[in-house]
């Protein structure tokens, strides 16, 4: 039996994120065509303003050289990307073309946060402010500008979830496995997402939830399939993914690592895996030393991983290229009053919203779980964000509605 989506349903009472005449407000377009706007604003301003930040994060010149040899060639000069924002970058050059279409996206996130905020809570206020929010947060307007996978990433996965939301469970898995060929994170989450939104939330069966689960099978092969026959022609051999999983677990736990983040020696911890040609070998070696490496000092590990949960949650950058008091000053002020209005929120409403809520939290608990063995950083933290300022944004709102209740009204000020 297929549930109403609604909080009077989820909740079994009314809903308090609906009141006051700011709700005609908040539900007007004109509203949320001027939030977009102002994003689309921001983001060309700081593009203009910011000087260009590619060979300082390095990545960026990466994507646009693989981007390159994708289009000339039809082959990826590189063992740890996926393909799809490369093959962006090809299709679209390198340049102002890269970045309108990074801008867009980015107001694009936006929009969803709205969309995907309104579907969670029924509420056009919640939906706002966490527009708003998204608007002029700093660590988006930057991503939008830098020629890196975040944005790109964060529109798929808000996009699947948005769809998911909304039982277009089939639209859900393209943009689910879209999201995978982008970042490989989202790939061991997807179908435990799409079965939760079936089965708890949509009240299927667990026989109907599993056709779901099959069609998403299905829609998986089909959109993997040219990269697999493109890894089959590059290795010969069968590369699901791609061949970065040893690199990244040997950067985050080896003897020379001491920060949490990604090692700072890590051309001379590779070294003596430099003699193995066969990459796929090479990686499945690097899983191996890091793997022993962990078990053989269990209690190291656990200081690593205590370093890179501080690193995760770190309020500003890690990096010392951006340890700028300015730049530690907007970071701190922009994150931490959204992750404390969250963690507000599911302690005082999780319980009301639980079933609604929980497969965002189940993304952030895995996402941060995840890094807690593989390297840690601000930017690996950022696909989370958007959920947080969902969170942040009804729980505001909740604490203006218990606020303004309390409050007397003009009425009894006039009789006291």
């Amino acid at each position: 039996m297929t549930q109403i989506w609604s909080l009077d349903a989820i909740s079994g009472k009314q809903p308090t994120l609906s009141s006051s005449w700011i709700e005609r407000i908040a539900a007007s377009r004109l509203t949320l065509i001027a939030i977009l706007v102002a994003a689309f604003a921001l983001r060309v301003f700081a593009a203009v303003i910011v000087p260009d930040q590619s060979v300082m994060l390095g990545d960026p010149v990466a994507y646009r050289e693989v981007g390159k040899s994708l289009w000339a060639t039809g082959q990826m000069n590189a063992l740890y990307f996926m393909p799809l924002y490369p093959a962006l970058v090809a299709v679209f050059g390198p340049g102002w073309p890269q970045l309108l279409i990074d801008i867009a996206l980015s107001t694009a996130l936006v929009w969803l946060i709205y969309e995907l905020t309104d579907a969670i809570f029924a509420s056009k206020r919640a939906a706002v402010l966490a527009a708003a929010v998204a608007a002029v947060y700093p660590y988006f307007i930057f991503y939008s500008i830098v020629g890196l996978t975040e944005t790109l990433f964060m529109v798929l996965l808000l996009s699947a979830y948005l769809c998911w939301y909304r039982n277009a469970y089939i639209a859900a898995s393209v943009f689910s496995v879209l999201g995978i060929l982008t970042r490989p994170v989202l790939d061991p989450l997807a179908p435990l997402l799409l079965l939760y939104f079936a089965i708890a939330i949509r009240g299927l069966s667990i026989k109907a939830a599993a056709k779901y689960l099959a069609i998403y099978v299905g829609i998986y092969c089909v959109l993997m399939a040219p990269w697999w026959l493109h890894n089959y022609k590059a290795y010969q051999t069968f590369v699901r993914l791609n061949l970065g999983s040893g690199v990244a677990l040997l950067s985050g736990n080896s003897p020379s690592n001491q920060s949490g983040g990604i090692d700072n020696n890590l051309n001379a911890t590779m070294a003596p895996f430099a003699e193995i040609a066969d990459p796929v070998a090479r990686d499945k070696a690097m899983q191996r030393a890091a793997l022993n490496y962990i078990k053989e000092d269990p209690g190291r590990f656990l200081i690593q991983a205590a370093k890179r949960f501080q690193r995760f949650w770190s309020p500003w950058p890690q990096t010392e290229e951006y340890s700028r008091p300015l730049y530690k000053l907007i970071s701190f002020c922009s994150f931490i009053p959204v992750l404390l209005l969250a963690l507000v929120f599911v302690v005082l409403y999780g319980r009301t919203y639980f079933r609604r809520i929980a497969p965002l939290l189940l993304f952030i608990v895995y996402l941060n779980s995840l890094h807690l063995v593989f390297p840690a950083s601000l930017r690996y933290r950022l696909p989370i964000e958007p959920f947080l300022i969902i969170l942040a944004a009804a729980g505001a709102v909740h604490l203006a509605d218990r606020w303004s209740h309390k409050k007397p009204s003009r009425e009894q000020l006039a009789a006291a």
